[in-house]
């Protein structure tokens, strides 16, 4: 049972990246049914499937179970793994304080590739940062800039989306964002010391990762199958730049992201 249990957790802990982009562009889909000034009190618990490709060389691609928590009790609220405060709101702005436990891209150099598997092990890392979203007024288009930084550097995130209501049910949702990691975050992450160097054959030599960014495009598909039932699915892409892509343990410089999920509210 342990082992079983271990072994979930693993799983869980995985798919973290993928969960964050999926809760993400959830959340844009909720003002559409509840109204941007709802404040009322909210539960909703879901489970899905995900599968993303890994950015690390010869790692797994992996299909695994989605957590989906949408749960707000006034100004608290957690999403996904992030538990946040908000502490200002009006028609236009919002503004919150969150903790994200588990950031980062995490990885057991056991899995990468033969001649890079003696690395050292990335691990996930709690981050505490600040989000503000703002609708522009401008033909739908709301924006979102977040900024958040841990033990290992920081990482900020600037959006644009815009909900396409199809029907009473269905809900359409493209977004396109710009990530930006500072140094110590892409040299924590992609980095290579010399020491790794040293162990691994077919690395050549030791990599500094400067600071760096990413460009994503999301599409996210909500259908109400009733008032507290709803399905999604999501498709993301994120593509980034040199400073990662060129590490000697990185595959390429794009990620992609499929999940499908269910969700109940209470």
């Amino acid at each position: 049972m342990k082992k079983i249990l271990m072994g979930l957790l693993a799983l869980t802990l995985s798919s973290t990246m993928l969960a964050r982009e999926v809760v993400s562009e959830a959340e844009l889909v909720e003002s559409i049914y509840k109204g941007d000034n709802d404040t009322g009190n909210r539960l909703g618990i879901g489970l899905g499937a995900g599968f993303s490709d890994s950015i690390y060389k010869g790692a797994d691609d992996r299909v695994y179970p989605l957590p989906l928590l949408d749960i707000n009790y006034y100004d608290l609220y957690v999403k996904g793994i992030t538990v946040g405060y908000q502490f200002y709101k009006d028609d236009a702005f919002a503004a919150s304080l969150f903790v994200n436990p588990l950031a980062g891209f995490a990885v057991d150099g056991a899995d990468l590739a033969r001649g890079y598997d003696n690395i050292d092990d990335r691990k996930f890392q709690a981050m505490f940062g600040i989000r503000l979203d703002a609708d522009t007024g401008f033909y739908g288009i709301k924006t979102g800039l977040l900024a958040q930084v841990g033990e290992h550097g920081g990482e900020g995130k600037l959006s644009a989306y815009k909900a396409y209501r199809v029907d009473e049910k269905l809900t359409i949702v493209p977004s396109i964002h710009v990530k930006g990691y500072s140094g110590d975050y892409t040299d924590y992450y992609f980095g290579v010391s010399s020491d790794e160097a040293r162990r691994n054959s077919r690395i050549d030599g030791a990599y500094k990762a400067d600071a760096a960014y990413s460009v994503g495009l999301n599409l996210t598909a909500d259908y109400r199958l009733a008032d507290n039932v709803a399905l999604m699915a999501f498709l993301g892409v994120e593509k980034f730049s040199s400073e990662i892509s060129d590490s000697p343990i990185v595959e390429d410089g794009v990620l992609y992201l499929v999940g499908i999920g269910a969700k109940y509210y209470f």
